[in-house]
């Protein structure tokens, strides 16, 4: 054999190489099949499904085209109601994130200024609200906001502050902040531990300059911590506007599918379930039109999200 041809198969690195390719595509693929089935498949179904007009049985025979995201977004009698939703999910974002911002950040922070002991002892009390299941959560909260019998209105009347024992969840004005500081309450845990570990890894050349020119703990939380940890604070923020757009359970739950009263909780999630199966006040009932309305919300999810995400590697480069 010439010295000069390479042995068939290529080089033992080379073959090596190829079969680590191997192994990672067949531990891979499980992954990526489950993905495609869950994932993938789903959405590209419900594409198909929004330009129909379909009840969700039967077959796909009543083709209309974009018509379903039209009426969504121009008809006067469904237009308002989506609107209306959507700035309902934003109005839950922005509370929901002012609250985890200034709670979150305070709350990390007083956790870093404590012993490693305290502080992880503090973290699994606060990561508790956040294993609880949304209908542990829904249930104890209603008891507690009962506006005759309630605990906070009981407290309220023995502290002789009758004017702020209002009915919460029953108040057009007040049921969607109550819901939104209850989400907030209730998924805080987590936000904590990310503040707390980005803290926690800010160098201390940082924190030691900052004493020596006689900055406070305020600020050099201000001045020193919180620019240091821009990127987790957009990483959380993108977190919490994906979860004000799939937020459904805990106003399901507490205020009903008509996202009462009158409608002042109705958000994307409540809107798409009484589009696609009906309910009192339904203006349209049709799983293809539910399903354009999920497509959009889709959207405009995945816009926002990614002009977060764009930010957060701007600030992390």
């Amino acid at each position: 054999m010439d010295p000069t041809t390479a042995p068939p198969g290529g080089s033992p690195a080379r073959r090596a190489g190829r079969r680590q390719r191997l192994v990672l595509a067949g531990l891979v693929a499980p992954a990526f099949a489950l993905f495609g089935l869950f994932v993938v498949y789903p959405l590209l179904s419900g594409v198909r499904y929004s330009f129909y007009n379909w009840n969700g049985t039967g077959p796909l025979d009543d083709f209309i085209g974009l018509r379903n995201y039209t009426y969504t977004l121009f008809d006067p009698q469904f237009a308002p109601q989506f609107w209306r939703a959507v700035g309902h999910n934003l109005y839950f974002f922005a509370v929901s994130m002012v609250l985890t911002l200034v709670f979150g950040i305070g709350l990390a922070y007083t956790l870093l200024l404590q012993s490693e002991k305290a502080s992880r002892r503090y973290s699994v009390v606060m990561m508790l609200p956040f294993t609880l299941p949304p209908v542990a959560v829904a249930y104890v909260w209603t008891v507690y906001l009962e506006p005759n019998s309630g605990v906070l209105y009981t407290i309220l009347q023995a502290l002789h502050l009758n004017a702020l024992a209002a009915p919460f969840l029953g108040s057009g004005t007040l049921a969607l902040p109550t819901i939104a500081v209850i989400t907030a309450w209730a998924g805080m845990g987590f936000p904590v531990l990310l503040f707390l570990a980005s803290l926690s890894d800010v160098p201390q050349d940082l924190l030691h300059a900052a004493a020596l020119d006689g900055a406070g703990r305020f600020r050099t939380l201000w001045s020193v911590l919180i620019p240091a940890i821009r990127p987790t604070i957009l990483m959380v923020t993108t977190m919490n506007f994906i979860g004000a757009f799939g937020t459904f359970d805990l106003i399901y739950i507490m205020e009903g599918s008509q996202a009462g009263p009158n409608y002042s909780t109705d958000v994307l999630g409540t809107l798409f379930y009484r589009t696609g199966f009906g309910g009192f006040g339904t203006t349209a009932q049709s799983m293809g039109l539910a399903t354009a309305l999920a497509l959009i919300g889709f959207v405009i999810v995945v816009v926002v999200s990614a002009g977060f995400l764009r930010l957060q590697k701007r600030f992390a480069d």
